[in-house]
């Protein structure tokens, strides 16, 4: 058995290497592997040399540190009473970001207007708004007029953005200042951090693990106090697992809640599954403070008009009434791992005893929602995917997915077979296999698919309905940030995350706990290749934090955020 497992897994090897090979000799071309070489070697040379301009010109000193040490609403507070100036607090953040993303390079830029926008709110008679003088930071997949949106690819180098998104506009008319753009993994779609053009993002917290993605630097700088807040976007926990590998908050809003006008989507043509954009910030305050001033008065409408006209509703947001809420703790498809489960459970509690009621709460079968996923994901077999990454170095984040891309789907679907039996342990893994060679081949699968997902839909709601809920508490993740080079090895461990983009629930993050490892040992790995993955690595997660998700219904973003800043005062962080 032995030798015909050896055998196997050798001609397995040998059919993927021959499609990699007959692929990059189709689609080899020299002369543009050399310009994008080109392009990289420039642009490096420009952010080497600016960021060591910028360093010798703000320091970590004197009234910076000062600055640096207020709370969020002293922060606000003084710059709304004129005791800060912009320009100050500006200077300050721009020396806190430097050492950050020198030690975790989390920044692929600066924005120079900054500086002038700065002495603006400066010059006013009165503070321009709510965030008036707050810097933030900008995933580089979000529009900043002036300046590149590179989705990590060498390729989208110095084809400025002319028009800034919606959500940066929004922010600016708030008083904030855009003042940096955060780095990403090659082609979002990963958690991983990695790129040909900036290179790897590190966990704030230890740099030997992930920071997660795709929003992967906005976590890590938000994380290392680099800035109060920061953009992202999430069509698959981008937003979320950022935020709980790096122990800061998070929300996911419902498709259209807030404009991804200006967001350029690295799956344009993607069907079932929408992009959205979100905020990522040091506590559940200060998302909610910021998600608020840009739901208050349809200020959104001034740029896009497709805004669905829903206002904050302050009075949910600040309701007392006390709410239903569903829990679980763990899911089959992908057992919580290490503290992951004990801090849900812990999380529950602190709930009940502010009053609230909780009840088990079971979610449609991951094993399905997962395959509905990987067949709109992977319906257009990676073309669009390896179109953009031809000429470009390939991130380790997303080597898997790329090479697994260039097999026929007929021959994934007999893999796929092999992975369900135990016959060949060497490549079991029920999970890996519900997303293997998973793609939509006909349109009439693709049709299949949107009615399996309606079908899910249904499902979740008729157990909302019957529980009679207001939310749900879950895990995010069923571990605590892995070691840096898995993420792009373990894509089924989004289950607890991505069902909630399937089905548009809004859903949020906020920390909770930290990893003990004491509980790493009591861990049934069932002889799945992906479980005993995943068990390596998180041996070195140890002092890593762990979040807990909450979501509530379609536009109840309120509650979500209700319930993150109820958690917020019992949080190891508080």
């Amino acid at each position: 058995m032995g030798f015909c497992g050896y055998c196997l897994a050798t001609l397995t090897a040998f059919v993927l290497g021959a499609f990699v090979i007959v692929k990059q000799i189709l689609g080899y071309d020299d002369e543009e592997k050399r310009r994008l070489e080109q392009l990289q070697r420039k642009k490096n040379s420009e952010r080497v040399a600016e960021f060591e301009r910028l360093q010798n010109l703000y320091k970590l000193e004197g009234d910076s540190k000062r600055i640096l040490n207020l709370g969020w609403e002293e922060l606000v507070q003084a710059l709304q009473k004129r005791e800060l100036s912009a320009t100050a607090v500006l200077e300050a953040y721009v020396a806190k970001t430097l050492e950050a993303t020198s030690k975790f390079n989390n920044v692929t830029e600066f924005i120079p207007q900054a500086f002038v926008w700065a002495k603006e709110l400066d010059s006013l008679p009165e503070v321009k708004g709510p965030l008036h003088g707050i810097p933030f930071a900008v995933k580089d997949d979000t529009n900043v007029e002036g300046h590149d949106t590179t989705l990590g690819y060498v390729k989208r180098l110095y084809r400025p953005a002319k028009e800034s998104a919606v959500l940066v506009k929004s922010l600016v008319d708030l008083g904030a200042l855009p003042y940096c753009k955060t780095n990403v993994p090659q082609t979002l779609f990963t958690y991983g951090s990695d790129n040909p053009v900036f290179g790897a993002t590190t966990n704030c917290i230890n740099p030997k693990l992930s920071p997660g993605g795709s929003s992967s630097g906005t976590g890590s700088l938000v994380g290392s106090h680099g800035c109060p807040f920061g953009t992202g976007s999430d069509i698959g926990g981008s937003l979320r697992i950022p935020a709980h590998f790096n122990g800061v908050a998070s929300i996911k809003p419902t498709v259209g809640r807030l404009s991804s006008k200006g967001v350029v989507s690295s799956l344009p043509n993607l069907m079932g599954l929408t992009a959205v954009p979100g905020i990522i910030g040091q506590t559940p305050t200060i998302v909610s403070t910021v998600f608020k001033g840009i739901c208050e008065n349809f200020k959104q409408h001034k740029y896009d008009s497709r805004i669905p006209p829903i206002p904050w509703d302050n009075a949910l947001f600040q309701s007392k009434e006390k709410l239903r809420i569903g829990y679980l703790s763990s899911l089959p498809y992908f057992p919580a791992m290490g503290d992951t489960e004990e801090v849900v459970l812990r999380a529950k509690s602190t709930l009940e005893s502010l009053g609230h009621t909780l009840v088990p709460f079971e979610m449609p079968d991951p094993y399905k929602y997962m395959n509905i996923l990987a067949r709109f994901l992977l319906a257009d077999q990676n073309q669009h995917f390896n179109k953009s990454l031809k000429g470009e170095k390939i991130a380790q984040s997303v080597q898997l997915a790329y090479y697994s891309s260039w097999v026929p789907t007929s021959i994934q679907r007999v893999l796929r077979s092999l992975m369900t039996s135990k016959l060949f342990p060497f490549m079991y893994s029920k999970r890996t296999a519900a997303m293997f060679g998973a793609g939509a081949v006909s349109s009439k699968e693709l049709w299949d698919n949107q009615g399996e997902k309606k079908k899910v839909i249904e499902e979740m709601h008729a157990e909302w309905e019957r529980l009679e809920l207001d939310a749900v508490l879950c895990p995010l993740f069923p571990f605590a940030a892995p070691l840096i080079n898995y993420p792009g090895l373990l894509p089924m461990a989004v289950c607890y995350a991505m069902i909630w983009n399937l089905v548009d629930y809004p859903a949020g993050v906020v920390p909770f706990g930290r990893e003990s490892g004491k509980n790493y040992e009591n861990f049934d790995d069932e002889g799945d290749v992906a479980l005993k993955m995943a068990h390596k690595a998180i041996q070195e997660s140890i002092g890593a934090p762990i979040g807990v998700q909450c979501v509530a219904l379609p536009y109840k973003e309120e509650i979500v955020l209700r319930l993150l800043t109820e958690l917020e005062q019992f949080s190891y962080k508080h």
